[in-house]
């Protein structure tokens, strides 16, 4: 079921970037009310945003195989969700596998990851189509102020750090972190032999998301 999703939805996205937009609202059964909880009230000297991007963008909204909404969206980091800029305020899609958002070209999708504390799920953005995939993990942490340790050093005000991390997926899940580096991509992946072999014709490091994606295309497409 991930993976039907995971290849309806990029396969689906790149349709939707040449279709006119769809004039319907996202449907409340798939929306909260509002955000959820979390940090409601920024102090005035925050570095950094919660945001990817703060501004909304358009995009459209895909449930299922079939029904998509136009709709202006932009992804919190931080709290892990997508909101959705309504005429009444700002809500956010519920977080369903079978539900999934193309922002301004990035398609954000649900997955199951090993975590810290066992399997989660969260939203990742898709890189690349077929049976093993590269997903890219951004998120936010928000540090409090810390006070100068002597009088020879400064107040550090609050601040939001980003993190980005790499994930690949197979058949069945869940997703399992990678460095974007030869050795972590090759242990992932069953077909290590067509890997390496594939790697040194073209000169390849994997130490940047083309290059990984440029081998499991080839993988996927063996």
């Amino acid at each position: 079921m991930i993976r039907k999703y995971l290849l309806l939805g990029l396969s689906i996205s790149a349709v939707s970037l040449v279709q006119s937009q769809v004039s319907l609202e996202v449907p409340t059964e798939y929306v909260n009310n509002s955000t959820s909880g979390g940090l409601n009230t920024l102090p005035p000297n925050v570095e950094g945003s919660p945001y990817l991007d703060e501004a909304f963008k358009p995009g459209r909204v895909h449930v299922g195989e079939e029904q998509e909404y136009a709709a202006s969206m932009r992804y919190n980091a931080y709290r892990d969700e997508i909101e959705i800029k309504a005429a009444d305020g700002v809500t956010s899609l519920f977080k369903r596998d079978y539900v999934w958002a193309d922002i301004a070209g990035d398609l954000f999708v649900i997955a199951p990851f090993k975590g810290r504390d066992g399997i989660s799920e969260g939203y990742f953005i898709l890189l690349n189509q077929g049976d093993v995939r590269l997903l890219k993990r951004i998120t936010k942490e928000f540090m409090e102020s810390q006070p100068a340790a002597s009088s020879y050093s400064q107040d550090r005000p609050p601040r939001f750090l980003e993190s980005v991390e790499y994930y690949l997926i197979g058949e069945e899940g869940p997703a399992r972190e990678v460095r974007l580096r030869k050795k972590d991509v090759l242990e992932f992946l069953s077909d290590s032999g067509a890997a390496e072999s594939f790697i040194k014709k073209e000169g390849l490091k994997l130490k940047s998301e083309e290059e990984v994606i440029r081998l499991l295309g080839y993988l996927n497409g063996s």
